[in-house]
């Protein structure tokens, strides 16, 4: 079974256990799951789908890949570039005029005989006639295939009212049976995620590298967002990092940016949360830098810290539950921090998006973190140590972990150290 067999098949695993026959995705990065199809257009973030997939919880039947009709080329282009798209069959809408505009005719227009032969064996796989939207597109889609009184499954449920209010069509909620499916990584996937693991090593250290005396913050981010480019990973927008910039003796708790104009001038902690895409997985890396020498109490604080981070880390294995891992007041460094309580630790699943794990929606209100889900080998889980701390400054740590059959694998070799610059 290849990797993408493979997710089909957790797909249907969940469609299963939801009683539903079928899946309608429309999410940019269930339709990438789902079938490898991503598009340009998905950097454009519009508030409807450009693409859709059917996946059917009968695997005698097709899965269905839903395209504009201009875009039906895209196959083979993906393809010929490295990147299959998987797909049973095709079905196709206009996207504004486009379609339009492609179907006329160019007597100038002379594609190779290779690429002919390729786009009519992609043609041969299209059924029904192209609708004149999406929506209308889906409906058909369902009706050759379904019976009206079907539970469908849709992740974006505009869609799915849609496609109800057209055709009758019995629709529920994909949502947390795609997390639950997508949180088992396949080896494909994994791949990935180690590729993704050496370049955020080199990008923490890049980082580091560009902290000193006299650098600003703002030159720093742009430094690490060219450096990320330049390695194929696509920076958080607005900023490289997630928490981030400077903070001075007291730690002014946003949570996630606190701007800094000035230059350092040392005695400042920087937090350097770099985050971005590699191939559409996310990268989560935390560490601390103190710009100039540290105190011995901050280094003190720092160290209890990592041995809490160190010893939860050590409790990731199949079996447990993410909340009670990060259980730390029965660990003796915590009583060395001032106060205990601003000490934020949270597991979490890791993949197509930062926060990925298989958990009641919404799954970033407080029962994600209190009440945690099961580890199963395959899951791809960080593990956050953040404290708060304004006596001294924070001191943050983040590492991702490969859950194995008995334990894991840390996916970021940079070192937990306090990076303390010159």
């Amino acid at each position: 079974m290849n990797g993408y067999q493979e997710k089909i098949t957790r797909i249907r695993a969940q469609l299963a256990s939801a009683g539903a026959v079928g899946a309608v995705l429309s999410t940019q990065d269930n339709v990438f799951y789902a079938t490898g199809f991503s598009s340009v257009m998905d950097g454009w973030h519009l508030a409807e789908p450009i693409a859709a997939v059917f996946v059917p919880a009968n695997a005698a039947s097709p899965v269905v890949l839903i395209l504009p009709e201009a875009s039906v080329i895209s196959p083979i282009v993906s393809e010929r570039g490295g990147h299959p798209i998987h797909y049973d069959r095709l079905a196709t809408f206009d996207m504004l005029n486009f379609c339009e505009t492609a179907r006329a005719e160019d007597a100038h227009l002379a594609l190779p005989e290779d690429l002919l032969a390729e786009l009519g064996e992609v043609m041969d796989r299209v059924e029904g006639d192209c609708r004149p939207d999406i929506i209308q597109t889906i409906a058909a889609s369902l009706s050759r295939h379904v019976a009206k009184n079907d539970l469908i499954l849709f992740d974006d449920l505009r869609v799915a009212a849609r496609v109800e209010a057209l055709n009758g069509q019995s629709t529920g909620d994909a949502l947390e049976a795609m997390f639950a499916a997508r949180a088992v990584k396949t080896e494909d996937e994994l791949d990935t995620l180690r590729e993704s693991g050496r370049i955020a090593d080199d990008i923490m250290a890049y980082t580091i590298s560009q902290l000193g005396i006299g650098k600003s913050w703002s030159e720093v981010e742009k430094q690490v967002a060219h450096f990320m480019i330049d390695h194929d990973v696509d920076p958080l927008p607005g900023s490289p990092m997630l928490f981030g910039g400077a903070y001075d003796l007291v730690f002014r708790p946003d949570l996630f940016r606190t701007p800094v104009s000035r230059p350092f001038k040392g005695g400042e902690i920087a937090i350097l949360e770099t985050q971005g895409r590699y191939k559409n997985f996310w990268i989560d890396i935390n560490r601390t830098a103190h710009i100039g020498p540290a105190s011995a109490a901050y280094r003190d604080q720092f160290s209890a810290v990592r041995a809490i981070f160190e010893t939860i880390s050590a409790r990731l294995k199949p079996g447990v539950n993410t909340a009670e891992i990060c259980a730390f007041r029965d660990i003796p460094a915590a009583r060395h921090l001032d106060p205990p309580e601003k000490l934020l630790v949270v597991a979490h699943s890791v993949g197509l998006v930062p926060l990925e794990s298989p958990v009641k929606y919404p799954g970033t209100g407080l029962h994600g973190a209190k009440e945690g889900f099961v580890v199963e080998p395959g899951m791809v889980i960080s593990i956050d140590c953040l404290y708060f701390g304004s006596r001294l400054g924070p001191s943050h740590m983040e590492n991702v972990f490969i859950v194995n059959e008995t334990g894991a694998e840390p996916l970021y070799q940079f070192p937990l150290d306090l990076a303390e610059t010159a």
